[in-house]
């Protein structure tokens, strides 16, 4: 790369804030998230596979994707990565096994069947999903049939506390208006856990090879949830 990652991602971001006239569908940035996705980068190897949410950008630099054929995406144009038809949201990349899903924990279930795919291979499956994805049934599901098959998969949960605008006090269960943490509910599923911070990363990526792992890592969403195109003023 001739940036830093997290450098290059925040100079895409900004990029299409500067330029809502030209987009041509809805982008949910990655501003706040993006050292998950430079660690992802760092320990993550060619054959392995990862699956992605509704605000991928920084997921998809962190499989290698090329900046040029996501931002034509963005735009609509046929050079896109997916022929200006799948957006910001709803991006894929076969030759660099990335997946991405517009639906809120839609791509879980679809990264345990590649992980059951990956078995005995040495590669492995990361699920990158947000605190919002826990509350569907498929996550729960998910996990368990992960568990019960000792599946290649590493599951990260980017917790912003938000869905949409909505706090996660709001919206799961908790005590004293402190919802529990996410990762204390998944170990009762048998799912091992590992400290969400950046130290644990090498570690989660070796163990996962062998068996499924769950890291809850809690980040800010810098700006809005969501940039819908801005009409042009231009004549």
């Amino acid at each position: 790369m001739s940036k830093q990652f997290c450098e290059r991602l925040r100079s895409f971001e900004n990029r299409i804030l500067n330029n809502l006239d030209k987009i041509t569908c809805p982008t949910h940035l990655s501003l706040g998230a993006e050292f998950v996705s430079e660690a992802i980068h760092e320990n993550i190897r060619k054959d392995d596979w990862l699956f992605s949410t509704h605000r991928n950008h920084a997921h998809y630099f962190a499989k290698g994707g090329s900046e040029d054929k996501l931002w034509d995406e963005i735009l609509g144009l046929g050079s896109g990565l997916n022929g200006g038809h799948a957006g910001s949201q709803s991006i894929c990349d076969p030759s660099i096994n990335f997946y991405a899903s517009s639906i809120v924990g839609g791509a879980i279930g679809i990264a345990v069947g590649a992980a059951l795919a990956c078995k005995g291979t040495g590669n492995l499956v990361v699920s990158v999903f947000g605190d919002a994805a826990t509350e569907q049934g498929v996550f729960w599901e998910a996990i368990s049939f992960s568990v019960v098959k000792q599946l290649p998969i590493l599951f990260i949960c980017e917790n912003n506390g938000l869905s949409i605008d909505v706090p996660i006090a709001e919206r799961q269960p908790h005590k004293e208006m402190r919802p529990a943490a996410i990762w204390m509910r998944v170990v009762s599923f048998g799912l091992r856990t590992l400290p969400g911070t950046l130290d644990y990363f090498p570690m989660a990526f070796q163990s996962a090879r062998d068996e499924p792992i769950f890291m809850e890592m809690k980040t800010q969403r810098e700006g809005k949830h969501c940039y819908f195109p801005k009409p042009s003023t231009k004549l």
